[in-house]
């Protein structure tokens, strides 16, 4: 939480104005009067989030513009933020166009892969507003004035790399935020004057300034979303073993992130995040899955250095416990189009899919033991879900994992493995 107090002020303008900005809304407002002929942008905007915008607005920071649920597809390259509401715990949030913390909702998923384009910037919050900052931010009464103080602000708040995010959570009235932009040169500073929730949403009134005096154009983006002719997004992670010729080759692999490793590219903080081992045999060319704590896994791998390791940091407590399933063989996968290919990259569509499946039973572990004949095609789950029946559902819920991922592709000759995932966006 940061106010830019005692050693962190920023110089005023000897003409700065003593009072603080309202914040409450009425008739009367003693904000800036938005018909003053000025150097820089100033509005005064509500930016709402709600079933009917799909959960969301957006924001063209040079112009004021906002943009509301779906009709943000068609201005990407001209939109600098959004603001999102998940209907979940984290309520209104501000968010960056390159945060890979959108697809929580369908609005979202598109977003964060179905744009073609996004406007890059860096963003910071100060969330404990001090009278003191109220002042600076009254100070901003010029393009220039704007632009020392971003400058400023982000030199104070970068010395701490974990202050800039590209996502904030549960914005609450009274907050300043501070962008800058990568892509198009514009510098801003944002007030939230009111932040309330709003039937199935919430909304924020937001008071802006923004030096535009540099600003550079982006050219309109067409081709729509990338998905609009119905495919569905996924992530896809390619790993291809490198010694086809060693009795046994292995990868650590984190779902979540969406990154795999060899033994030894892992550090310490990366077990507990490991879902899976993805394991090669030279004699007989076959891929190996197993969760880290599957004794059969371990057993049919048949690699005595590998089971004696992960033993020992199983032992000490680094790995959680992953619960996985074949599903594309269940009796219920690919009915009434229930399958991989028709789940969308949103939790609400993985959810669906999940529950689906719900009440036909979880493995402790899965292994498989095939060659690239059984292999490609197969999707399976995988979860930190306990076996407890008060557990059985994910909606909602932001300490669970579920993700669902298929192999398209094994080159045997090559070592190339081709893996589609669809994850739970639990980053709540």
């Amino acid at each position: 939480m940061w106010s830019c107090d005692k050693e962190k002020q920023l110089p005023l303008d000897k003409d700065v104005k003593k009072e603080i900005a309202p914040i409450d809304l009425g008739e009367e407002d003693q904000g800036e009067d938005v018909s003053t002929i000025r150097d820089y942008m100033y509005t005064k905007v509500f930016m709402t989030a709600d079933a009917v915008d799909m959960g969301g607005s957006a924001m063209d920071l040079a112009s004021g513009k906002v943009y509301r649920g779906t009709n943000m597809h068609n201005y990407a390259h001209a939109i600098d933020f959004l603001y999102m509401d998940y209907g979940n715990g984290t309520k209104g949030n501000i968010v960056l166009p390159a945060s890979r913390e959108l697809s929580v909702n369908i609005l979202g998923e598109d977003v964060q892969y179905g744009w073609r384009h996004k406007n890059e910037g860096v963003l910071y919050r100060l969330d404990m507003v001090s009278s003191r900052d109220m002042e600076w931010f009254n100070s901003a009464n010029s393009a220039e004035r704007i632009s020392i103080l971003v400058d400023s602000m982000i030199h104070v708040l970068s010395t701490d790399p974990t202050h800039k995010k590209d996502r904030y959570r549960n914005i609450k009235t009274n907050e300043i935020y501070v962008f800058k932009s990568l892509t198009r040169g514009i510098s801003s500073l944002i007030h939230v004057n009111q932040q309330i929730n709003a039937g199935d949403g919430s909304q924020c009134r937001l008071e802006v300034k923004s030096d535009t005096s540099r600003l550079q154009a982006v050219t309109p983006i067409s081709g729509g979303l990338i998905n609009a002719n119905g495919n569905y997004y996924a992530d896809k992670m390619e790993i291809t073993f490198q010694n086809l010729s060693s009795t046994h080759e292995e990868y650590y692999i984190d779902f979540k992130k969406k990154k795999f490793y060899t033994q030894s590219e892992l550090q310490a903080e990366d077990y507990a995040n490991i879902n899976f081992i993805l394991g090669r045999r030279s004699s007989n060319g076959e891929l190996y899955l197993f969760t880290p704590t599957s004794a059969p896994g371990k057993t049919n791998y048949n690699s005595s250095t590998l089971s004696a390791h992960l033993t020992s940091l199983q032992n000490a407590g680094h790995f959680l416990t992953w619960k996985s399933r074949l599903l594309s063989t269940h009796s219920s996968y690919n009915t009434k189009n229930n399958n991989f290919e028709n789940t969308r990259l949103n939790n609400t569509s993985i959810y669906q899919f999940y529950a689906s499946i719900l009440n036909n039973g979880w493995a402790s572990h899965y292994t498989v033991n095939t060659d690239a004949r059984d292999l490609v095609g197969r999707v399976y789950s995988v979860s930190n879900r306990p076996d407890s029946p008060a557990y059985n559902q994910l909606e909602g819920r932001t300490d669970l994992f579920f993700a669902v991922f298929k192999f398209v592709e094994y080159d045997s000759g090559t070592g190339r493995v081709v893996i589609d995932v669809k994850s739970y966006n639990s980053l709540d």
